[in-house]
């Protein structure tokens, strides 16, 4: 009898002249168990040192290239999982696969590895924390999430002519089964190019206004803008008021977080949690 191996996972990876990317991409195929996928938003002067299994050029941002990408190759969905992580993701293959396989053994529709505590980071919820190998949460954000293909055919109209993306990550955890959603803190990646700065300049000499773009997704999306990230519980380490310690000792212990922005941002979270599931955010 003749079976049909399981398709592949796949990494696309959109990719500038200014990426950071690490070892992860240049990993030749045999020494990997995903696939990988180029798609140049402008020319990379290093391109022959990675070793994809498939390069595609589009312009544009990252959601509405992806969204074109998608819509043309449909055959790219036919995946056991799907990896979309920000030219600016810094990691080592052992890291990738390890996200890969903590996918499948916990059986997550959406997720993304945790950010180190020395990332630059907007959401505190996805910042390596103390304790747990994952977090069950509702909220994965657009640097780097690994989803399931329903899950992206789902958000895929979402993405349709955005260049900055931003309000997806506030929505498409509702195209996931209850408690597929986590962050992964046992493969977490590096971040460390400055918030926005990137894309925003990209957008602006395109003629693109990131800030419209985001209003309108929020009008049309009145369910986004009233979304709280927090985490919900972790194996072995229960629900919110326990996420919400996790947070508290992830904080206390570790001084790069101390600086104002990070602190300040660590110290919204916690309060998320603790306030959030009284709310009925979670």
């Amino acid at each position: 009898m003749t079976t049909t191996a399981e398709p592949r996972p796949l990494v696309v990876l959109r990719i500038g002249a200014d990426h950071r990317v690490g070892g992860w991409a240049r990993a030749p195929r045999a020494a990997r168990s995903w696939d990988l996928v180029l798609s140049p938003y402008q020319r990379v002067p290093d391109l022959d040192a990675f070793a994809p299994d498939e390069a595609i050029p589009i312009e544009g941002g990252k959601w509405d290239a992806l969204h074109r990408l998608f819509s043309a190759r449909p055959d790219l969905l036919e995946r056991e999982r799907i990896w979309l992580p920000d030219d600016d993701i810094e990691a080592d293959g052992a890291t990738v696969e390890r996200l890969f396989a903590m996918a499948r053994a916990h059986d997550l529709a959406l997720c993304q590895p945790a950010l180190t505590r020395d990332s630059v980071f907007s959401h505190f919820v996805t910042v390596q924390h103390r304790g747990t190998r994952l977090r069950r949460t509702n909220f994965v954000e657009l640097m780097a999430p690994m989803m399931v293909p329903c899950v992206l055919r789902a958000a895929l109209p979402l993405m349709e002519g955005r260049r900055g993306g931003k309000g997806l990550d506030y929505v498409w955890h509702r195209f996931a089964p209850p408690g597929a959603v986590a962050v992964i803190d046992a493969a977490p990646v590096a971040h460390r190019r400055p918030l926005g700065r990137h894309l925003a300049a990209r957008a602006a000499a395109a003629g693109g206004d990131l800030a419209a773009e985001r209003a309108a997704f929020f009008a049309a999306h009145p369910e986004a803008a009233g979304h709280w990230p927090m985490a919900l519980s972790a194996p072995g380490a229960g629900g919110p008021p326990a996420m919400a310690a996790l947070s508290l000792w992830t904080l206390a212990t570790d001084p790069r977080l101390w600086r104002p922005d990070k602190a300040r941002r660590a110290a919204l979270a916690i309060g998320a949690q603790l306030v959030g599931p009284l709310l009925g955010k979670g």
